[in-house]
């Protein structure tokens, strides 16, 4: 499980629930995960036996909600109490580790700490190399363009131990030593490891680095100028840094607060350099599906940007737009998902159904970008920044929704859960909202002819649904692939409220979130829709994130708020203790079933808070 991480759009790492690392993507947030996530091992040695990590009592959480994660060890076999700070420097590949050891028995003693790598360069466990360079006293893993370089000390200047191999390192630390096996190459493993000296009733600090770059002289550069004083200096640097990026917001309870901050940061996190925004960066679902969350999503993306916007960090929604310019098809449309390079990443959805030629997408991913970056000219006005956009994104996405219309409702394409083929209630919802924005942005760059072709366009869109997607009183999930009503309720059928095609205390708005609420309801949260099967653990389906917050915004704006209120502070309840959110939970048990964090569930969360507040 993935408990906390710590990012810099150029380097994202995560910590498990033991607190160890876990995860190390570089050079792009999402893409190269130079771990494979394999864990980087802690162990200790007394003099006379071995304490291993996975023996160790671990509290892992955000310092002062800050982009700094607190690790507390407790290693009751030795009567140690260990603490570390982790940070990533503001600009550059490194993260470090500050780390504290404290004798609870309050006696002088020596111990020494060990660090064991089974690094994967390159995502692949083939072809690396790890050597000791003396050149910086470091150990360095490297593969093409790639270089790991790792560096442990303390502030008695004791040299780091080390050893490369392709054995296993844990074997060669048993005995409280490494054998200094300068270099080994394949399928490589390594280990560094220095001595520390306790003294009664204070501690020995030790720092750890991990320095990343594409050469080795970039990368001796870095670990040339590593040293104690240069990291106590950052650590400071890094902390004030973030307690002022976090400064935007203040919330009425400590708890709101912290999950409001914790969220802002996992976005952040996940938000690579060039603007990409991955789901989610849990590598853990790899193993299992032979694929997992690490892409970038037009639709969770949008939403991503969107909370960025109303949490007032517009420059970074600029720059995830201007990612999304760079990456549309030329016809205007967006495709499933992206790698953070900028390529097309693994899809599911065929390029034929029923023997007909489609269009492998979600038109609601297109649609949904348009609205977000209509939205932030709305906010912001920045027009000048907007001009590049608009030409290369969000005009020819405008023309396309425009043209990819059928008796006057959107064509079919796949659903915002990526299972079914259709017309579906959420899709209108976004090409509606999206083509209102766009329209929005087209008047203000003098496009006024596509502004008021796309408002006409909108119109006949929302009277079609009104018309051909309404049953017994309430909205339809969807017309399938054969145009026959699909009756089953779905917790995305609160869009046509949300987008603005219809007023929340609209009648058909009214019964349809009703039916949302009394169907989909399960021990305190809600269920994306009727006999929902992902992920299910027991005999009812799994209540997510979104969809629970999805009710709470529509309670915020019907002004039921004590109802709002319960989901929220049940979202927030279902927080692990470092405030990372899940996808969905257990209905049972209310343990994570899927990746954490999940991106769009701290994005929702944002959303609900800003609106429960009145600054939406």
């Amino acid at each position: 499980m993935r408990i906390a991480g710590v990012g810099n759009g150029k380097i994202l790492v995560n910590f498990d629930e033991l607190g160890r690392i876990v995860d190390l993507y570089y050079p792009y947030v999402g893409m190269e995960n130079q771990s494979s996530g394999n864990p980087v091992r802690i162990a200790i040695w007394d003099g006379k036996s071995l304490s291993l990590d996975e023996n160790w009592k671990a509290e892992v959480h955000y310092e002062e909600e800050s982009n700094l994660v607190e690790i507390k060890w407790n290693v009751e076999s030795f009567g140690l109490e260990i603490t570390s700070y982790n940070f990533v420097d503001i600009d550059e590949p490194v993260l470090t580790s500050i780390i504290k050891v404290l004798s609870k028995n309050g006696v002088d003693d020596k111990l020494k700490l060990f660090f064991i790598h089974d690094f994967n360069i390159y995502s692949n466990p083939f072809g690396d190399t790890a050597f000791f360079d003396p050149k910086t006293w470091s150990l360095i893993h490297y593969k093409s363009k790639r270089y790991l370089g790792i560096k442990l000390m303390s502030t008695e200047l004791n040299n780091m131990e080390f050893s490369a191999t392709k054995d296993d390192p844990l074997e060669d630390v048993k005995d409280g030593s490494l054998n200094g096996s300068p270099i080994a190459h394949g399928n490589v493993r390594s280990a560094v490891g220095i001595e520390l000296n306790l003294r009664a009733k204070n501690f020995v600090k030790a720092y750890y680095t991990i320095a990343l770059a594409r050469s080795l002289e970039e990368l001796w550069k870095t670990m040339e100028v590593m040293s104690p004083a240069k990291i106590e200096s950052n650590f400071v640097s890094v902390f004030q840094f973030w307690k002022s990026w976090l400064s935007k917001g203040n919330w009425s309870s400590d708890h709101e607060n912290r999950l409001y901050n914790v969220s802002l940061i996992t976005i952040k996190n996940h938000m690579d350099i060039n603007g990409s925004i991955i789901a989610s960066s849990d590598f853990s679902f790899v193993n299992i599906y032979g694929d997992s969350y690490q892409y970038f999503w037009p639709r969770d993306g949008a939403i991503a940007a969107h909370a960025l916007d109303i949490a007032g960090y517009g420059e970074l929604a600029m720059r995830h737009f201007n990612f999304v310019k760079e990456i549309a098809n030329p016809e205007g449309f967006l495709y499933h998902k992206y790698n953070p390079n900028r390529t097309l990443a693994s899809s599911w959805h065929p390029w034929i159904f029923n023997s007909k030629r489609i269009l492998p997408i979600q038109e609601d991913e297109t649609a949904l970008e348009v609205w977000a970056i209509g939205d932030h000219f709305r906010r912001y006005k920045d027009l000048d920044e907007l001009t590049d956009i608009y030409r290369k994104f969000v005009k020819p996405a405008m023309q396309f929704m425009m043209r990819f219309t059928e008796d006057g409702l959107p064509k079919p394409s796949f659903d915002l859960w990526e299972e079914r083929y259709g017309v579906h209630i959420y899709t209108v919802s976004t090409v509606y909202a999206g083509l209102l924005k766009g329209a929005l942005l087209a008047r203000g760059m003098g496009d006024q002819s596509l502004s008021e072709d796309a408002l006409d366009v909108a119109k006949t869109m929302k009277e079609q649904a009104l018309s051909r997607m309404v049953y017994n009183g309430r909205f339809l999930r969807r017309l399938d692939e054969n145009y026959q009503p699909d009756r089953t309720v779905d917790a995305s059928m609160y869009a046509p409220y949300f987008f603005g095609m219809v007023e929340p205390n609209d009648p058909i708005m009214i019964s349809t979130m009703e039916a949302v609420e009394n169907k989909l309801m399960i021990n305190g949260g809600v269920a994306r829709y009727e006999n929902d099967m992902y992920q299910k653990r027991g005999s009812k389906p799994n209540p997510w994130i979104i969809t629970t917050l999805w009710l709470a915004q529509y309670f915020i704006d019907t002004s039921k708020m004590n109802k709002a209120k319960e989901l929220i502070n049940w979202v927030m309840s279902k927080a692990a203790p470092s405030g990372f959110l899940p996808e969905q939970v257990n209905p049972d048990t209310f343990e994570s079933t899927s990746v954490m964090p999940l991106v769009w569930s701290h994005a929702e969360l944002i959303i609900t808070l800003n609106k429960y507040h009145g600054k939406y």
